[in-house]
């Protein structure tokens, strides 16, 4: 909402003068009616931008979003009024800017505006899927059940991203530290040693001449090849924003990537759990197919739940829809069909949404449990290179006494 300041005068001549918050100046001044028969001046308030303001785009984790979902579904089942339930919830925040935007959502219930568009006008980093999940509940008027479903479905997704970020630290920080080491033996040990073996006078093995031409060239070209990284990273960046980009990119992890399968499961499941989460709330199915399409991780996945809903618009089916579209897996068009023909669509999609996601997890702890033998041994072998460059010289030298 935006604040405005006014002068006007009431019916009897007196002037008057305040603020009032309005989403518009045509609300602002039917709100001032009742006290002011002419508006003389109505402009509007600039606010002060704050680590705080709701203006900016703000995007709550997954995992405090599942909390908030949980006080609410709790709240709302004692039937106090949506703006109390705010309240409270607000009240309960740890985050202060997120008990600053829910305080301002209260405060746009109390003036007589749904939650949905509270929501949406006042933390504009919310998931469309939080936004209209909401909007559907308080049509239907089942919105303590649609936050469980909300619950349910961040807790999850929360979970999900926990456990392979956890899973991630150990191979990611050995990867990082033996970078760092590297690169400081390169740079810093190796020059040490090369003044050493160069006053010997004697022939260095192949090794030891290739560690050192590299040592001399990483220090010597340093700021080169930080420079084409630079280059090679805002290429990618700006290549992946066209259209160009974005579909090859997305084609190349569905297609060709070493984890094609891997990103697959994720999507399926993402669009599983997101479905039976938005149809369980009441909406109808080409709001929630379009909601996906702008959700998904991958913009060839996108472009196909697209044509699914343009297939449904056109009186087909949801799996009918799916068949011609190459990139949703077999099994998840199959499982979509036998929905569609129990008329439990939502049940079967939470069902085949929690497989997706648990093949996804064993898959990525299978490929880590290769991956940690493999890192070892990588390390090993280039320990192996940087003792035979620093040791064959001396015992060269040694034999030669």
């Amino acid at each position: 909402m935006t604040t405005y300041r006014y002068k006007g005068q009431t019916v009897d001549g007196a002037k008057v003068s305040g603020v009032i918050r309005a989403y518009d100046e045509f609300e602002a001044v039917a709100k001032l009616r009742d006290t002011c028969a002419f508006v003389t001046k109505l402009e509007e308030v600039k606010e002060k931008k704050s680590a705080f303001s709701a203006g900016t785009h703000v995007r709550i984790k997954e995992k405090e979003l599942a909390l908030i979902c949980s006080q609410f579904s709790i709240i709302l089942g004692t039937g106090l009024p949506v703006m109390r339930c705010v309240e409270m919830v607000a009240s309960q925040s740890r985050n202060k800017r997120t008990r600053r935007m829910l305080e301002k959502v209260a405060e746009d219930i109390g003036a007589g505006y749904s939650m949905a568009q509270s929501f949406e006008n006042n933390i504009p980093g919310l998931p469309k899927t939080f936004i209209e999940t909401v909007r559907a509940g308080e049509q239907s008027g089942a919105l303590e059940a649609c936050f469980k479903r909300l619950y349910k479905y961040y807790d999850k997704s929360a979970k999900t991203r926990a456990k392979i970020v956890s899973t991630m630290t150990y191979p990611v920080m050995v990867i990082v530290t033996a970078i760092i080491v590297f690169a400081i033996i390169m740079v810093v040990a190796v020059p040490a040693f090369t003044s050493a073996f160069a006053e010997l006078g004697t022939d260095l093995p192949a090794v030891t001449r290739w560690l050192m031409s590299t040592s001399a060239f990483l220090t010597r070209w340093w700021w080169l090849i930080l420079f084409i990284l630079a280059l090679l990273t805002i290429g990618y960046l700006s290549f992946k924003r066209t259209e160009r980009g974005k579909l090859a990119i997305a084609s190349y992890a569905l297609r060709r990537a070493p984890l094609r399968r891997l990103h697959t499961l994720h999507l399926s499941g993402q669009f599983a759990s997101t479905m039976s989460t938005m149809l369980s709330a009441g909406l109808p199915v080409q709001a929630v197919l379009g909601i996906v399409s702008q959700i998904s991780d991958n913009y060839v996945f996108s472009l196909g739940v697209r044509k699914v809903k343009e297939g449904v618009e056109r009186g087909r089916g949801i799996a009918d829809s799916m068949e011609g579209v190459e990139c949703f897996p077999k099994m998840l068009t199959e499982m979509v069909a036998v929905g569609e023909r129990s008329g439990s669509l939502e049940e079967t999609l939470d069902v085949i949404g929690d497989y997706f996601d648990h093949e996804a997890a064993t898959m990525t702890e299978r490929l880590l449990a290769v991956l940690e033998p493999v890192i070892i041994i990588v390390l090993a072998a280039v320990t192996v290179i940087l003792l035979l460059a620093v040791y064959l010289p001396m015992f060269s030298m040694y034999g030669s006494i």
